[in-house]
């Protein structure tokens, strides 16, 4: 018999949990519900920032996934890129028995967030080495590249690692796909070269090749004067001697060998001097806004 009451008893609380159960989520439907029809207000009225709070509302007492059509489309104009394409993608992969023009309207969203994102490859050496892409750190893979999503325009690379100096450096997404950015952080001590020097050390170093080279033709210049002299004047002890002709060939071209090789270098090294690499050009691109219509009910 007191079985029989304690079998009775497990039900009933089971009932009455069950029941409770499902009035809590009656409840947190409506209340759903009503956040959500509040947002498609909001949103009608032009204040997507308070449509979007509202959606995110009604998205957190009842998880359905219609919501999230609603919440990439009022995210995508608030500019907030990144977190419209993760919600309309989850949208895509669980749309939890959409309407056809619902998944149309959401493809079409996506396709124009994406206009405005990028993504490039990025890599820092040593192990261990940290970064941040406009004060939000990314994770980066050992000895490896990581891709990094981020909307298109210019951004701010800040990397460090313990013993070594820290970097920075501007990174510009202009496409969606942007060049790979591979660093490689210094010990905290090494010497590191000013832009332009390893040009100007070479410049310096190729004017006095120059200086060198004049000199060897100048003197091969003055050998070959004095063999010719001596060749042509009679009573010279070499006068009209052919070794003393082919001597002074040997000179006379050895000097305008070192002669034009001083121009060469001379003027390889005024222009390394006196310019400067040019800068790396940038592109910008800008795209035009264009946002579907809020969709999805449930």
């Amino acid at each position: 018999m007191l079985r029989r009451l304690g079998l009775a008893a497990a039900v009933a609380v089971a009932l009455l949990a069950s029941s409770l159960s499902a009035r809590a989520d009656d409840e947190a439907r409506d209340r759903s519900r009503a956040a959500f029809r509040r947002g498609v207000a909001q949103a009608h009225e032009g204040d997507y920032t308070a449509a979007r709070d509202s959606f995110l509302e009604a998205y957190k007492l009842f998880p359905h996934p219609s919501i999230l059509l609603n919440v990439g489309i009022a995210r995508a104009h608030t500019g907030e890129w990144l977190e419209a394409e993760q919600d309309l993608v989850h949208f895509l992969a669980d749309d939890g028995g959409a309407q056809p023009d619902e998944i149309l309207s959401a493809r079409a969203e996506l396709a124009q967030t994406r206009n405005h994102l990028g993504t490039f490859r990025l890599r820092v050496s040593p192990d261990g080495a940290r970064a941040m892409l406009d004060a939000h750190p990314i994770a980066l893979i050992p000895g490896g590249f990581v891709d990094v999503r981020t909307t298109r325009g210019a951004h701010e690379l800040d990397c460090e690692a313990d013993g070594y100096t820290p970097t920075h450096r501007a990174v510009m997404v202009a496409s969606e796909r942007a060049p790979n950015v591979d660093l490689t952080l210094s010990p905290v001590g090494a010497v590191h070269a000013t832009p332009g020097e390893g040009r100007h050390t070479a410049g310096w170093f190729l004017l006095g090749g120059g200086a060198m080279a004049a000199g060897i033709g100048l003197f091969a210049g003055v050998q070959a004067e004095s063999l010719a002299h001596g060749y042509n004047t009679p009573g010279s002890g070499s006068y009209q001697d052919p070794s003393t002709k082919a001597r002074g060939l040997v000179y006379r071209t050895s000097a305008d060998i070192a002669f034009l090789g001083a121009l060469a270098l001379g003027g390889t090294g005024l222009y390394f001097l006196l310019t400067r690499p040019d800068a790396p050009a940038q592109a910008s691109v800008v795209v035009a806004p264009g946002f579907g219509g809020l969709a999805g009910s449930f």
